[in-house]
């Protein structure tokens, strides 16, 4: 079962992600992720009494989704760098 429903990954042909920088990134506040159609900033990671969970906050509709770090699946996600302008 996928985290993120309906999603496909785009990964750079050139470069594709690396599972354990994208779990670092994710699991720091205010970074950005894609699953190639969505963008989600990353909320950080919370302990609790179900495990490590990770909040992933969906850019266009501002929905969060709490989620067990084990469930997100390399590949599945892929950091975003924003671009200077």
């Amino acid at each position: 079962m996928s985290i993120l429903p309906h999603s496909r990954v785009a990964n750079p042909p050139h470069a594709p992600p690396d599972p354990a920088a994208v779990a670092v990134h994710a699991l720091q506040p205010d970074q950005y992720l894609t699953d190639g159609t969505n963008l989600y900033r990353s909320l950080g990671a919370i302990a609790g009494g179900m495990g490590q969970m990770i909040g992933l906050e969906n850019c266009r509709s501002l929905d969060v989704i709490i989620v067990p770090i084990g469930e997100v699946r390399p590949g599945e996600l892929r950091a975003v760098t924003p671009r200077e302008s």
